[in-house]
């Protein structure tokens, strides 16, 4: 991918992303198809912009919306890193409205599995805003059966996939639902064993009760976030919740982060106005 500032058409001195896709990959030249249906015909706030294609002479290029601060990977990867607790929980709840409505929303017959659900992914605008990118591999399946599944070659980001979808080739909305729950953070962590996945040990430290080692969160929110984590996480798909359940759930969250920041403000500013009384 690449950077580059239009200067004709609709937008002009817009900077834009340029994707181009490998000319002798017929696999490319499927996910090319892939994105530009979906991105075309699906849009939302929290999914990235299409803005043009071309598909001339075996040239196959995507033009998208410009997100400014990157991907969410690179802010994970980065110690020095600003992103707040509260950021990072509104870009879950970005994240998982975005597949709300790819699964339940897009049309009445219809839903749409990204299949590739990963922080690097996850794009953020000026205003740290998620947006969910990269459709090559979605599959639409029918949205009127409850346990329906779309049988399909084997495909994802390893550490991120679902594994019931990575042994048996049946996906469904609850594959998208495990590895969204693995977006907060990159997939893999410095550990030598097993813990060096992300599905390995955030439902362990879930529970050990020991959630602050994956990222401090205030511990009035920790609760319900890492709850809805660790069933996220489970083994069947049977016993995960729906993306609906868990913005939900996030957003109930958010809430009570706000509630407790709020009240410290008003804390501090009381503290502050008793201290000056007492200089007086």
């Amino acid at each position: 991918m690449k950077e580059i500032s239009l200067e004709k058409g609709d937008h002009v001195n817009k900077l834009v992303v340029v994707k181009r896709l490998e000319i002798d990959n017929n696999q490319g030249n499927k996910e090319f198809q892939t994105e530009l249906t979906m991105l075309s015909q699906y849009q939302h706030h929290n999914i990235v912009t299409l803005i043009g294609f071309c598909n001339v002479n075996n040239e196959m290029i995507l033009i998208y919306e410009y997100a400014s601060n990157g991907s969410l990977d690179t802010h994970l990867l980065n110690p020095s890193s600003q992103l707040s607790w509260l950021q990072l929980l509104k870009i879950c709840i970005d994240v998982a409205s975005a597949l709300d409505y790819l699964h339940n929303h897009v049309a009445q017959k219809h839903k749409i599995i990204h299949r590739d659900i990963k922080s690097a992914n996850i794009l953020l605008d000026e205003n740290l805003n998620a947006k969910l990118a990269d459709f090559g591999l979605a599959k639409i399946g029918l949205a009127n059966q409850q346990n329906s599944f779309v049988i399909t070659n084997i495909a994802g980001t390893y550490g991120y996939m679902d594994p019931q979808y990575g042994r048996t080739g049946f996906l469904t909305k609850e594959s998208d639902v495990y590895s969204f729950v693995l977006c907060e953070r990159v997939a893999c962590v410095d550990y030598n064993d097993e813990r060096k996945f992300l599905f390995h040990h955030a439902p362990t430290c879930y529970k050990n009760d020991d959630m602050e080692k994956l990222k401090y969160i205030n511990p009035i929110t920790l609760l319900k976030f890492s709850a809805t984590a660790y069933q996220c996480l489970q083994e069947t798909r049977e016993h995960r919740p729906t993306i609906a359940e868990v913005v939900f759930q996030l957003k109930e969250a958010m809430e009570i982060q706000v509630s407790i920041y709020e009240l410290n403000f008003i804390f501090i500013k009381v503290s502050m106005s008793l201290e000056d009384e007492i200089l007086r």
